[in-house]
């Protein structure tokens, strides 16, 4: 109260001297230019935190994803559909730019991913003479595929998501009945690890899956794992998504997870995270803005405490870097802004992100 009083008097005589002829005192610092402790440095040395990112981002936003980040992700550069578009013909154009954005700021670089049921040219599953590929061919084209892209990164990319979105839990073998099961077989898996793992032998190998939280999934994800293992297919750790809501999954239920594929001896990173302001499907806001951004905020930090207790997990990476560009309103009615990110839609941090800061062990 005192210095308020001072300050009130300090510019009744500013005022005067000057005979009122200007401001009395600088304007206010912007919000923007007021330096945003950096969430990389904050958790250095206990998990590298990510963003999904693409050409355009580290264009616009590669002052914030820099200072931001220590890792990132393509969030569609190398899937694929991206990098081989027609077979024989490879871009890596697109993902060299992330990675030599990377390189320049001393981050570490997720590949993702080399397979998946979407994003993947039909070329791969065409044969000769109008006739749809055999199990040879199309195992050829995916080793040459992996060969040449995880060649091509070999020494940059630390981790891959080798295969993407494959589990089923509604099949009796638990693998999604896809082209790649259709044709090949269940063993395209193990196929594809080992593909990756001589191209690199030195990387770290994934399988990347959403809603790893729930049971039936999470068994019949433990149920192949295992049966890789068992197989001595070189795999490394689990990619969980982890798409959430404000609402679900509890975070003992993630807690829980992560103990189950860490008793496998494998390692745990939370690949693609974002927490919606609404219920799956559901267009219905339950409660104001304000009150469930706060609500965001409390299970980002509750989340991130409870990953303390847990040194198999190595990386949590976001699915973007702000609010503006989230896939969460790619296909979402006009009245349907969803803001699932760290940073709104402007840069500028959010709830979430000082939840996210004050969690790192200082």
């Amino acid at each position: 109260m005192h210095s308020r009083l001072y300050g009130v008097g300090l510019t009744i005589t500013i005022c005067i001297l000057a005979a009122c002829s200007g401001p009395a005192v600088s304007p206010p610092v912007a919000a923007s230019a007021i330096p945003t402790p950096s969430l990389a440095k904050a958790w250095q040395g206990q998990l590298l935190i990510g963003a999904a990112v693409d050409e355009k981002n580290i264009k616009s936003q590669g002052e914030l994803i820099a200072n931001q980040f220590s890792s990132v992700v393509a969030e569609n550069a190398m899937k694929p559909m991206a990098t081989e578009p027609r077979e024989g013909e490879f871009h890596f154009e697109a993902a060299d730019a992330i990675v030599r954005f990377a390189q320049s700021h001393d981050m570490a670089i997720r590949g993702h991913t080399l397979l998946w049921h979407l994003h993947t040219p039909d070329w791969m599953w065409q044969g000769r003479n109008g006739q749809p590929a055999d199990r040879n061919l199309v195992l050829a084209r995916l080793k040459r595929h992996i060969e040449t892209e995880v060649g091509h990164y070999k020494g940059q990319v630390y981790v891959w998501d080798v295969v993407n979105e494959i589990i089923d839990e509604k099949q009796a073998d638990c693998l999604r009945n896809d082209k790649w099961h259709q044709v090949v077989g269940p063993d395209y898996v193990d196929e594809a690890f080992r593909y990756a793992h001589a191209a690199d032998p030195a990387a770290r190998l994934f399988i990347n899956e959403y809603s790893t939280t729930e049971p039936a999934k999470q068994r019949c994800l433990i149920r192949v794992v295992q049966g890789l293992q068992a197989r001595g297919v070189p795999i490394n750790g689990i990619g969980h998504q982890m798409h959430i809501s404000v609402f679900y999954p509890r975070v003992e239920e993630i807690d829980q997870t992560l103990t189950a594929f860490a008793r496998l001896g494998l390692e745990n990173q939370i690949t693609e995270i974002d927490m919606s302001l609404y219920k799956w499907k559901d267009n219905r806001l339950y409660d104001t803005r304000e009150n469930l951004l706060a609500l965001q905020a409390r299970r980002y930090g509750d989340i991130m405490r409870m990953i303390h207790n847990h040194p198999d997990v190595t990386a949590v990476t976001w699915w973007g870097v702000t609010d503006a560009s989230t896939w969460l309103n790619q296909d979402a009615p006009a009245d349907h802004h969803d803001q699932p990110l760290l940073f709104d839609a402007q840069g500028q941090p959010k709830g979430a992100f000082w939840a996210v800061f004050n969690a790192a062990r200082r």
